[in-house]
């Protein structure tokens, strides 16, 4: 991959764990002739790190044999960097307050080019919600891509409904080599095959609890506007959704019944302004776009036990069968057929519900 000078310059700074955000920047000020803040940034940083550190880091940053390994670490990880200075920067997260000075990618660097749409939930995301959270992002994927963490649950669900076109992106809350160390790892090597894995630290980064909190301005930063699909009072998905209200993003929530402690959150989300969403169209009404899906070709017996669900709510097999005159294997083999589609949900206890 080659990079420009500008773009070396940023990998190069960035690649000094050391430093912090502030002092990364300052570091290419100091070093920058051309810049008039160059003693200044120098200044600061001797103050901040102390001399002899400072020189140290200097002939770091300015050795070609220093960033040419870098590059060569990177390159054999299967890392494509995205920085600040790329073209294919995308401009909605460079105008965030402190947008990521390297994007560490794995996979189609493409995405990043077209519009996004964040899809966040928490780990405990009821049954029901995850199967119409996954049919909902593969609807909005077929026009934006969708981004969201690596978690189980809500993160999880959208993973899954996007992953069939692709157009899915997971930012990583350490760097690429956390994704080992993740329940479902697998699931994530799938996203860096079809779609793209990000995340603004150094490959080799340990993930520490400070890194979620950054992590979730990156996904708010890089979408039009996020949906929440699940959070109980204290959740990263709601931190997600404040960074998306303070970026002037659209913040839509799926309403849940009283009781629900996984919904909590999101309950208060719509009272304080955040949009109800219950279906695909809210979103892309929202943004002006146009509804495109193909209606799911049913059977008139899979018509009919859907009209319960949605009729009735959540329902007991017996209930379901009786009322559409089947019996139990058979409204057992429709019900499976409904979930595989989409449109109908376990509930356990033998019930079923509508999505």
């Amino acid at each position: 991959m080659d990079y420009s000078g500008e773009e070396c310059s940023i990998i190069a700074a960035d690649s000094f764990a050391e430093l912090n955000y502030r002092q990364k920047r300052a570091l290419m000020c100091a070093t920058d002739k051309n810049n008039a803040l160059a003693d200044k940034c120098e200044q600061m940083l001797i103050k901040s790190l102390g001399g002899g550190v400072y020189n140290k880091v200097k002939a770091r940053f300015l050795s070609p044999e220093y960033r040419a390994k870098i590059y060569g670490w990177l390159s054999k990880r299967g890392i494509v960097c995205v920085t600040l200075k790329s073209s294919n920067y995308p401009s909605q997260l460079a105008n965030i307050p402190t947008p990521p000075l390297v994007l560490y990618c794995r996979g189609s660097v493409n995405l990043l080019s077209g519009e996004c749409f964040a899809i966040v939930g928490s780990r405990r995301t009821p049954a029901a919600t995850a199967s119409a959270c996954k049919r909902i992002a593969g609807e909005v994927a077929r026009q934006m891509a969708i981004v969201t963490g690596v978690a189980d649950g809500g993160d999880t669900a959208a993973i899954l409904g996007a992953l069939p076109s692709g157009r899915v992106i997971c930012v990583l809350p350490g760097g690429h080599d956390c994704v080992n160390t993740l329940s479902n790892a697998a699931l994530i090597k799938q996203v860096e095959e079809r779609g793209l894995v990000i995340s603004e630290f150094s490959p080799a980064t340990a993930v520490q609890r400070y890194m979620f909190t950054v992590r979730n301005r990156i996904i708010a930063g890089l979408s039009r506007g996020v949906l929440v699909v699940s959070a109980p009072l204290k959740s990263g998905a709601l931190i997600t959704a404040g960074y998306a209200a303070d970026y002037g993003r659209d913040v839509f929530a799926f309403p849940h019944s009283l009781g629900v402690s996984a919904g909590e959150g999101c309950n208060n989300l719509i009272k304080n302004g955040a949009m109800l969403c219950q279906n695909t169209l809210d979103i892309l009404s929202a943004f002006g776009l146009e509804y495109k899906t193909e209606p799911d070709k049913l059977t008139k017996e899979e018509q009919a036990v859907l009209s319960v669900l949605r009729a009735n709510g959540e329902s007991h097999i017996q209930f379901i069968a009786s009322s559409v005159n089947l019996q139990i294997f058979q409204a057992v083999t429709i019900l499976s057929a409904l979930e595989i589609k989409g449109l109908a949900v376990r509930c356990g206890g033998n019930k079923y519900s509508a999505v």
